[in-house]
């Protein structure tokens, strides 16, 4: 019985143990699994006196303005920017991975999503209600930010 019990546990802990880890490699692959949309772009430089080739990275020449009009124009699940006390932030990539679901995130796309962030109310029209976001949510969402309210961006 005593062989049972622990052979039994040991498989519990390999089991858990490969649970997290899945959960782990999930969650980091996700986090570096962001929109490329304001990475630089790679050009390739070809010298044909010597036929080698370079590569080096180059800003691109378009630019964005992260106003409303533009932030408004980013309001779906697979194109989701909000801005939150002033700061912009692209979270398309965090859909499927929010812990209340794509239905509290979905409808403040496009949108000032701060009194929704702040209060956890996908339709909150103050800030004085509800309880806000925790410490960890609030470093995440750093993982999503591209820039100021009125800010240029290169693209």
């Amino acid at each position: 019985m005593k062989k049972i019990s622990t052979i039994s546990l040991f498989i519990f802990g390999v089991v858990l143990t490969s649970i997290l880890t899945a959960g782990l490699v999930f969650y980091q692959d996700n986090k570096t699994s962001k929109s490329s949309l304001f990475k630089a772009k790679t050009v390739q430089n070809v010298t044909s006196s010597t036929n080698t080739s370079t590569t080096k990275i180059t800003p691109s020449n378009k630019t964005m303005t992260l106003n409303m009009n533009e932030i408004s124009k980013h309001n779906s699940e697979t194109d989701c920017f909000m801005l939150i006390s002033g700061k912009v932030y692209d979270i398309t990539s965090f859909f499927g991975s929010h812990p209340g679901g794509n239905s509290t995130m979905a409808p403040t796309c496009g949108t000032d999503a701060t009194n929704a962030y702040m209060t956890k109310d996908p339709y909150a029209t103050d800030s004085t209600s509800g309880r806000g976001h925790s410490s960890r949510a609030k470093n995440m969402l750093n993982d999503y930010y591209i820039g100021d309210l009125n800010q240029t961006i290169a693209l």
